[in-house]
């Protein structure tokens, strides 16, 4: 495919958190190559106790770029906020997030504790959300900024045996499209990623399944897409993408027009559930205020006995 113009971040600050490894470490990589100043964040240590985040510091310097090591714990909101302020003092503003940092535990819907799910909650939605909101304070002052917050498939579609990190990447997809609708009055694009990559969690599951080739499924693979969203020609607003191996596609929400019928009740629904679940005419809303749109007009309905009459 033919390229297109490109895409460089010089004069622009970014902050990637959960870097120190990975996909975070990948994705910091690729915007301080193409000139973006950027804050490391991590929370982890090598086996030697080095900080990770300095040592990716390291590896952006000798590209000859420049960057800072910011470690602490994204579970923390005061950790959290201060990652964003600590990024614009030490580098002199903030153009661009890239929320990355989390983990997880295998867990089942009936085995979950309150304890764990909460632990979970507190780095990929509390974690984002309070750096979110803090970028977004910063970059609506100045009209300009880029957020790309990292989901998962998983958010999206499920898997057994993951259900904490399934709740959290799903809410994340939802704080995504919100933060997006309350920001279109400013050059402010907020979207996600939902990468498919050989590391972390992933790995555990890829070292299970032989028959999958996981050569092309290097973290590096989903920077690219990071990289587009991060960018100040990006046009998307709340669009969840999928990228690995070579791929980027978008992953949605939809609805169709379903079953319509002005005296429904239960047994219409189970005699015609084909219809309700027909994807023909499916569209992709803007917003949940669209959903009325495809409300069907039977005329003036009763207001007895819940509208049926």
């Amino acid at each position: 495919m033919s390229a297109g113009p490109d895409i460089r971040f010089d004069g622009q600050v970014a902050l990637v958190t959960g870097a120190g490894n990975g996909l975070g470490r990948a994705h910091a990589l690729e915007l301080a190559r193409r000139g973006a100043r950027v804050a490391v964040n991590d929370v982890a240590r090598t086996p030697d106790g080095e900080s990770a985040a300095q040592r990716v510091v390291d590896e952006i310097r000798a590209l000859g770029a420049t960057s800072v090591a910011l470690d602490g714990d994204v579970g923390h909101e005061e950790t959290s906020t201060g990652l964003v302020r600590d990024t614009v003092a030490a580098l002199g503003g903030l153009d661009i997030v890239v929320n990355n940092a989390g983990h997880g535990k295998p867990s089942t819907a009936q085995d979950t504790s309150t304890e764990l799910l909460r632990e979970i909650l507190d780095v990929h939605l509390f974690g984002m959300f309070w750096i979110q909101r803090e970028a977004l304070i910063h970059m609506r002052e100045r009209d300009y900024g880029r957020i790309v917050n990292t989901s998962s498939a998983l958010g999206a579609f499920g898997a057994p045996d993951s259900f904490t990190y399934t709740v959290a990447k799903a809410a994340i997809v939802g704080m995504t499209r919100a933060a997006s609708l309350d920001n279109r009055d400013r050059d402010i694009r907020v979207n996600a990623l939902a990468p498919v990559a050989n590391s972390g969690l992933a790995a555990s599951y890829f070292a299970t399944q032989p028959q999958l080739d996981t050569a092309r499924l290097h973290p590096s693979y989903c920077s690219p897409v990071v990289a587009y969203l991060a960018h100040r020609s990006c046009e998307l607003h709340g669009t969840t993408l999928a990228a690995g191996g070579g791929r980027v596609a978008r992953v949605f929400t939809a609805t169709a027009p379903g079953l319509a019928d002005p005296d429904l009740d239960a047994e219409s629904v189970a005699a015609h559930l084909d219809l309700a679940l027909a994807l023909d005419g499916m569209r992709v809303l803007g917003s949940s205020l669209e959903q009325y749109e495809l409300l069907p007009d039977f005329g003036p309905a009763s207001t007895t006995n819940g509208g049926r009459g």
